[in-house]
């Protein structure tokens, strides 16, 4: 489980997140909404542990968020960021692939087909389209086997069948016990694939 209490993010002089507090259960896919710039964004680097807060505290399983090594987050939780910008060539495949490990690698083929991604494989990142590399991104993410899984906006740049396809992606990782947070500006009405929908509205 992730209990977030009385949590308070600031960038630079202004605070961002205020006094928010918010429990995750564990095995389910939790949809944090709100207008934009209310601080989503913020709120999922925080949960992720990249971005430092100042007070309140997140505990996941227990423990506290900030004292847990760099090293036990990268294996606790795969995060996938709202915007990415590409400037070297790299293919599609080989983005996926960087740092992965070998038994995430043997993942490539069935999450690239499922998303497909496979037909764009070989082509440098740097000329898809934003729909094609929000789903690179997805795909780094979705090959990682780890128990806590963040996405912000990730349908964003997505045409409704796309949109589908990831849905069904996100209700298998909850088959197999996973935790899915998603960050999203869309309607409730959208989301009845969640189990449980956080109205987060900064004032």
């Amino acid at each position: 489980m992730i209990s977030i209490t009385n949590l308070s993010v600031a960038r630079g002089k202004r605070t961002i997140v205020d006094n928010f507090s918010a429990t995750i259960a564990s095995g389910s896919i939790t949809a944090i909404t709100g207008p934009n710039g209310c601080g989503k964004s913020t709120l999922s680097q925080a949960i992720s542990g990249d971005l430092k807060y100042q007070s309140g505290e997140i505990t996941i399983g227990g423990r506290e968020l900030q004292t847990i090594t760099l090293e036990e987050q990268a294996e606790l939780r795969s995060v996938v960021e709202q915007n990415r910008n590409y400037w070297l060539s790299f293919t599609a495949r080989e983005v996926i692939s960087m740092g992965q490990s070998e038994a995430d690698l043997a993942r490539i083929d069935g999450v690239m087909q499922r998303l497909q991604i496979t037909e764009y494989a070989d082509q440098s990142v740097t000329t898809l389209s934003g729909g094609q590399a929000q789903r690179v991104e997805l795909a780094r993410a979705l090959i990682r086997d780890t128990p806590i899984y963040i996405f912000d906006e990730p349908l964003s740049a997505q045409d409704s069948q796309s949109k589908a396809r990831i849905i069904e992606e996100f209700q298998a990782l909850q088959r197999a016990g996973k935790t899915i947070i998603v960050i999203a500006h869309i309607d409730r009405q959208a989301l009845t694939w969640c189990d449980q929908i956080i109205d987060f509205t900064q004032n």
